[in-house]
């Protein structure tokens, strides 16, 4: 055993203080077509529905993945493919439609308590071997028309690696990026500085527990709890490559 996992063992193993499971909806990225998978209080994963091998004619540039997904106080389910500017909804449980549509690649979605309303990252696919451009945050209310700039993310300050992970707790947002270990940053206020530098975890997917507690994948079937990112506890282990997790977000979140 190396001293990697060992030290992640006892790590899980040490930490206590958590709430009981959440319903946790999750995605595997690399699925085509992609489908909505829902573990209810740790349950065995189930497909509660799986998007068309094409795209409907009312969105035809969609991409049928599903990479990265995130749920509102009021229970709406949001996701996107990560490759495309399509952001969708998941209507009734049972029927999609998008949402929303950009130009480029939303990477990456975060709900907080306000209402009809969803957070989105933005990272340019890099062209002609160029190096990955910066990301962009928006806020989308969709009672209020166009979407607003939240945060400019350069790449220069986050390591160059930073593909649109992200989540919000209490107001402020942070990032993840997709080095081995994750470099974990906090954006509040304008300024972006490093955070839990002594994690030792890759991080694909990043969410935040009514509890207020941090949700992460590692794109190995793993899904992880934290507060700190040094004791960690396992929420549930699939034999499936989770990419992303996302809960019912608290309705007392605010927007950061």
């Amino acid at each position: 055993m190396t001293g990697y996992r060992l030290l992640f063992i006892l790590a899980a193993l040490s930490f206590s203080g958590f709430a009981k499971a959440d319903d946790l909806w999750l995605a595997v990225a690399n699925e085509f077509p992609g489908r909505l998978r829902l573990s209810e209080g740790g349950t065995v994963p189930r497909v509660v529905f799986a998007r068309r091998d094409r795209p409907d004619p009312a969105y035809p540039h969609a991409v049928m993945k599903v990479s990265q997904i995130a749920v509102g106080a009021d229970g709406k389910v949001y996701y996107c493919s990560g490759l495309d500017g399509s952001l969708m909804h998941l209507l009734d449980g049972r029927h999609e439609i998008q949402a929303s549509e950009v130009a480029g690649q939303i990477r990456d979605l975060a709900c907080t308590g306000e209402e009809h309303t969803v957070y989105y990252s933005v990272v340019p696919t890099p062209q002609n071997s160029q190096p990955l451009a910066d990301g962009i945050i928006y806020r989308r209310d969709f009672w209020a028309g166009s979407p607003e700039q939240v945060a400019h993310i350069r790449q220069a300050d986050v390591g160059g690696n930073w593909w649109g992970s992200f989540a919000i707790r209490d107001r402020e947002i942070y990032l993840a990026t997709l080095d081995q270990p994750s470099r974990i940053f906090k954006w509040a206020g304008g300024n972006l500085q490093p955070v839990f530098t002594d994690n030792v975890h890759h991080v694909t997917g990043l969410a935040v527990s009514p509890d207020n507690h941090f949700l992460f994948t590692d794109g190995s079937g793993g899904v992880w709890e934290t507060t700190d990112f040094v004791g960690v506890r396992s929420v549930l282990q699939t034999g499936l490559p989770i990419y992303d997790v996302a809960v019912r977000a608290a309705s007392t979140g605010g927007r950061p």
